[in-house]
């Protein structure tokens, strides 16, 4: 019986040696896994609104995938046979998996975000096989969600998990949603909350147990814009099926109210996973949907600019509203000839007559007498060639040829008179962004005044109240006289309502004013539906302007046939209570 009770003993010692020296860390290690887990509770991201209050982006609950890197099998062939069960499951490619587990700390407590939105179904499937899935989970976080899928795609922007180039900024974790364009970017900081954060205890199999510790997360801040949301849809239901932009602006403060870039891009295609090649079609697309073509594309301005050109003579004394030219349809300078976009000609007209016709053989006459240096020196005092300074990232310049500069230039010639020919309808080296057009129309509403274009209004926080506000910030004045911001509204009325080129966004009740612009594509074209670039710029009411609305239209023909309706339909839609109580009235 000793020598029985002897060998027990010493099996038990031996057992209890390998299980505390030998194997005490590996069990050790196991114990803490299944004993303390770590869930992050990611903070709602603020609402952007536009600025009648009605939400523009939200959020909403989603479910997503996490891998637990220490609660992984150790060995690499069984962590390899998990991922790929995973893989199988919800068709994910195994190389992610792997991926997404090599980037961090096998010893790492937090949740590695694998893949986020996932369905109902998806969910079922990681449930049925929790027991075969150690170290994966599903987390419930907040993620945004859009009216459509390409609502103000260009302006609102989008969200997703932070890349390795960020992550070296130290500003960020891995796994937090960053803005990567639009106003998601320019507002990150303010949108993103902070984090909470919850430590239970679980068993073996990963139920949890009881809450040790609980940080409730702090949602973002609230942001009012600028924009108003009827509006936006009104701009983006009248570009269907055409490329090119919309700009509504308020002439009083700059205020953007709709900023429409088409075609637009999926939203939703990139706050998620998106593979290469799906990513490759997007960034090759022919139409370019990534491009913001409001302040990133540049364009001649065509007989937009004819505003200009009046401003400047009339200003200058060079120009009266008496002056006539015999318009035939073509101008000789020299051994060159150029058109008018009328064959024959419009005959005899005046200042206004031109305007109202839209005439560039009576702008190709009276530019020369202007000049190029004087056109160049208002079309600056305009604001056009140099950044609207508008809160977006990207903005182009644009650009109005100077002719001292070229003239005092010895390599490449000096500046012809030619040049200024094209100059004086818009044509040539000039180059504008959509943007740039409105906050010049807008000047030409409100007598002057050249207003940043504001986005924002302000930026609120439920604990703090207001913590951010813009009142607007004006960052120029044009110089002209009452006489002459007078004639140029009379002359702009005259193109809508007294069968000009732009009649065709004439609505009864509702006074009008705007130019019309065609921006050929390739020197001496032929001006074929297709290959020119069609503007309308317009404010309404005249007398008291409270919207500006630029349309341009890309390869989209005549600015009259095309731009103006357009415009049409959205002013019809801004002003729809107003005409429909006029019209009832009449």
């Amino acid at each position: 019986m000793a020598g029985f009770v002897s060998v027990a003993m010493l099996l038990i010692v031996c057992q209890l040696w390998y299980l505390q020296v030998l194997e005490g860390g590996r069990f050790q290690e196991a114990s803490d896994k299944n004993r303390l887990r770590i869930r992050p509770i990611a903070a709602p991201r603020g609402i952007l609104f536009d600025r009648n209050g009605v939400p523009l982006v939200d959020n909403r609950p989603a479910f997503t995938l996490s891998l637990i890197p220490r609660e992984l099998e150790r060995d690499a062939v069984a962590r390899d046979a998990t991922l790929g069960r995973l893989a199988s499951l919800l068709q994910i490619p195994f190389a992610d998996l792997q991926e997404a587990v090599a980037r961090v700390s096998p010893d790492a407590i937090l949740p590695v975000r694998v893949r986020r939105g996932l369905s109902i179904e998806d969910v079922a499937r990681v449930e049925e096989w929790k027991l075969e899935l150690p170290g994966v989970i599903v987390e419930v976080e907040p993620q945004r969600a859009y009216p459509t899928s390409r609502f103000a795609a260009h302006l609102l922007g989008y969200v997703r998990e932070v890349n390795d180039e960020q992550l070296k900024q130290g500003r960020y974790r891995r796994g937090d949603m960053v803005g990567q364009s639009g106003l998601e970017r320019l507002l990150d900081e303010f949108l993103r909350g902070q984090d909470g954060g919850e430590r239970i205890e679980v068993d073996a199999m990963g139920r949890q147990m009881r809450l040790i510790q609980s940080t409730d997360p702090h949602p973002g801040a609230q942001v009012v814009t600028t924009v108003d949301r009827r509006i936006q849809e009104a701009a983006e239901r009248a570009m269907e099926g055409h490329a090119g932009a919309v700009v509504v602006m308020d002439p009083r403060n700059g205020d953007v109210l709709a900023m429409v870039s088409t075609p637009a891009f999926e939203i939703d295609r990139f706050t998620g996973t998106i593979d290469r090649n799906a990513w490759l079609r997007v960034v090759q697309d022919p139409d370019h949907p990534l491009l913001n073509r409001v302040i990133q594309s540049q364009y001649a301005p065509g007989s937009v600019f004819k505003i200009v050109v009046a401003a400047a003579g009339l200003q200058e004394g060079t120009l009266a509203p008496t002056d006539r030219t015999h318009c035939t349809g073509e101008f000789h300078l020299g051994q060159w000839t150029f058109k008018d976009w009328k064959p024959g000609g419009h005959g005899t007209v005046d200042l206004l007559g031109a305007m109202r016709e839209s005439c560039n053989v009576f702008f190709y006459e009276k530019g020369l007498k202007i000049g190029g240096p004087v056109i160049a020196k208002y079309a600056s005092a305009f604001g056009l060639g140099a950044p609207t300074q508008i809160d977006l990232p990207g903005e182009r310049a644009g650009l109005i040829p100077h002719p001292k500069l070229r003239r005092d230039r010895r390599v490449g010639g000096g500046w012809h008179a030619g040049e200024t020919v094209n100059m004086s309808i818009g044509q040539g080296a000039v180059l504008v962004t959509p943007m740039q057009v409105a906050r010049f129309m807008s000047a030409v509403a409100n007598g002057g005044v050249l207003w940043k274009p504001r986005l924002v209004q302000r930026i609120e926080r439920p604990d703090k109240g207001v913590v951010w506000s813009d009142a607007g910030t004006v960052t120029g004045h044009v110089g002209l006289s009452p006489v002459v911001w007078a004639f140029l509204r009379q002359s702009l009325w005259s193109v809508v309502n007294e069968a000009g080129t732009g009649a065709a966004a004439r609505i009864a009740g509702l006074d009008i004013a705007g130019k019309t612009g065609t921006a050929q594509m390739i020197a001496k074209s032929r001006a074929d539906k297709g290959q020119d670039h069609a503007w309308f710029a317009s404010f309404a009411p005249v007398r008291d302007p409270e919207v500006v609305v630029v349309v341009l239209v890309e390869r989209g023909g005549k600015g009259g046939q095309v731009a103006a309706p357009i415009a049409r339909r959205i002013l019809n839609a801004i002003f729809l209570e107003k005409v429909a109580g006029l019209e009832i009235q009449g």
